[in-house]
């Protein structure tokens, strides 16, 4: 194919990923996690102490406060996320293409977007981190191969301001020892000094730009609210948090042994396709891809989760074993290869389900680990034909090689990849993971200016829609309230402000919130309204639970001691209900 004609096809498959993605973005309401970044974003710049968690993501939030200001809204902010994602799609498209098979890379590109769009936030530090990560790796590869010291500083720069984008990207420096992969050949021809000197000049980059982004933090005051945050981490590293140490270990743990077993059976499934290929007769070729199919099938999406554990698995064994055989390639691309790897795992580093959550990391590391197993297959096919060859002058031997997988190995991982391509089609049709089932129904309209063009079921819609109608009697835009404890999109559509600038309780897991809670309690002269939440409110939403304020119950967000601080605030300031639906109360403290 020409040039030309590559060019066009990738225009049109990354055209598609974007109208896929414009298509899934007017579907899904999510109260916790996007609500929570679209708080953070409508206050940061105005009011930054009411957006107290940006502490850990202080640039994506000021960047989304800037956006929110120009386009504000929640479908604007998709697009406007689904923009960063094109970008990073054109940027690694025409990076490796330069180095590996550009099909595959197209291939491994297009899963990578369509992912995106089972998350309706592509917007915040996810698809930010991603971006900026990929920038700086390319330009540090580029400037360390190039022997370019000013690449190898705006490499540095982009390392040390992708801190800022999402604090545990600090891990990513690891990045500042590229020269020494780029450069090594073997450990006696090894340049230390130069990979010494190229690596000191990435290191003055990122110490460069983090020193001037603190300064700039500092100035805006938002330098003691990443400072409080990373104090609070203290209080999610025990107890129930997600984040707690040992469920972190256990995830990441898990997460690895998922990526061997889902790849060892992709290689199952290829070689099954590859013998359906070989097949002479047709109903066995038929037996074999279906069989193939199925299996494959049955992994990635029936047996899957919400997040699409076995997906994210597949596209991190893909990454881990696709990219071994370039380690005995020229220089360049082992050192695009291993860079690409820890790309993948050095981003979810923090991240409550380690690679399900920040999927981000494989944005390179797929389309290299798809282009690995392609070359390692073609390698083999040709070696087998060669050798076949070699023993064609017996007819005993040339009967037996005609039924023999290997010189169609590359077909069967063609027919894997539309098997897995597949599948996350439909588990983003089916199983958005902030809004679980199919989008078809999801048709009925939630009933704010912010949420236009956003659609939800009508049992969401049926919840939602009654309180922000009844909230009009009670607040107007600028107060502030306190919504509890796992529904922070309910400030942003209303307009309001958290009490104690804290929009989703459980970031500041337990102790640290109380004390918030109380400090803030001390400063004001009045207490604010509650929107007082009875359900669990992430991914699937429970029906009404009256038991969910109990501290014994353990069935929400909360700890106990956060739980008996706000029983303790309805009793002390006597709270009184003025509407419920149930699901939700406002209540309002006396004397209001």
């Amino acid at each position: 194919m020409s040039r030309r004609a590559e060019l066009l096809l990738a225009s049109l498959i990354i055209g598609l990923s974007v109208i896929y993605q414009v298509h899934c973005a007017i579907h899904g309401f999510d109260l916790t996690d996007e609500g929570y970044l679209m708080s953070l974003y409508q206050w940061f710049g105005t009011d930054i102490d009411f957006a107290k968690g940006a502490g850990g993501y202080p640039l994506t939030c000021y960047l989304g406060w800037l956006l929110n200001f120009w386009t504000p809204g929640i479908l604007p902010m998709r697009l406007w996320g689904i923009l960063i994602v094109a970008l990073t799609e054109v940027i690694v498209y025409l990076y490796l293409r330069r180095h590996f098979n550009p099909y595959f890379v197209l291939a491994g590109l297009f899963i990578q977007a369509i992912m995106v769009a089972g998350d309706p936030k592509p917007f915040g530090y996810n698809t930010l981190t991603a971006f900026v990560g990929i920038l700086a790796l390319i330009t540090i590869l580029e400037g360390s191969r190039g022997q370019h010291n000013y690449l190898l500083f705006l490499g540095g720069l982009a390392l040390g301001v992708n801190v800022f984008v999402r604090i545990p990207n600090l891990t990513c420096w690891a990045f500042i020892l590229c020269p020494f992969l780029v450069h090594f050949t073997s450990w006696k021809q090894l340049s230390w000094k130069k990979g010494i000197s190229q690596g000191a000049c990435i290191l003055l980059g990122a110490l460069t730009s983090l020193s001037l982004t603190w300064i700039w933090l500092t100035h805006i005051g938002a330098d003691r609210h990443v400072v409080e945050l990373l104090q609070s981490i203290t209080g999610t590293l025990h107890g129930k948090s997600t984040h707690s140490s040992a469920s972190l270990i256990s995830t990441y743990l898990g997460n690895i042994t998922s990526s061997i077993i889902i790849f060892g059976a992709f290689i199952l499934c290829i070689i099954a396709a590859s013998y359906a290929k070989s097949a002479v007769n047709k109903m066995g070729k038929i037996c074999l891809f279906a069989l193939s199919f199925l299996c494959l099938y049955q992994i990635l999406y029936i047996h899957s989760t919400l997040l699409g554990r076995n997906l994210f698995a597949l596209m991190n064994g893909i990454a881990l074993f696709g990219a071994f055989p370039y380690l005995f390639s020229d220089n360049h691309k082992r050192a695009i290869a291993i860079s690409s790897f820890l790309l993948s795992f050095l981003i979810p580093l923090g991240s409550d389900g380690g690679y399900q959550t920040m999927w981000v990391g494989t944005w390179m590391a797929l389309p290299v680990g798809l282009c690995g197993l392609y070359e390692c297959f073609q390698n083999l096919s040709n070696r087998w034909t060669h050798l076949s060859i070699t023993l064609s002058i017996q007819p005993s031997q040339i009967s037996s090689t005609k039924t023999l997988p290997l010189p169609t190995l590359v077909s069967g991982l063609i027919f894997c990849t539309v098997v897995m391509v597949v599948s996350a089609l439909i588990k983003i049709e089916r199983k958005s993971y902030y809004d679980p089932g199919s989008r078809s129904s999801k048709t009925t309209a939630i009933n704010s200016p912010l949420a236009a063009g956003i659609y939800a079921t009508s049992q969401r819609a049926d919840i939602i829609n009654p309180l922000l109608t009844a909230l009009q009697d009670y607040v107007h835009a600028g107060d502030t309230i306190l919504v509890y404890d796992s529904s922070p999109l309910i400030y942003y559509l209303t307009e309001t402000k958290p009490f104690a600038g804290i929009s989703w309780p459980c970031v500041y897991y337990g102790q640290a919130y109380v004390d918030q809670f109380i400090e803030a309690e001390k400063s004001t002269d009045k207490m604010p309204l509650i929107v007082l939440q009875h359900f669990y409110s992430s991914n699937y939403w429970s029906k009404v639970l009256p038991l969910y304020m109990d501290p014994e119950a353990d069935c929400n967000f909360s700890s106990i001691e956060m739980t008996h601080n706000l029983l303790r605030v309805r009793k002390q300031y006597h709270y009184r209900q003025v509407w419920s639906n149930r699901y939700y109360d406002i209540l309002m403290p006396a004397g209001k």
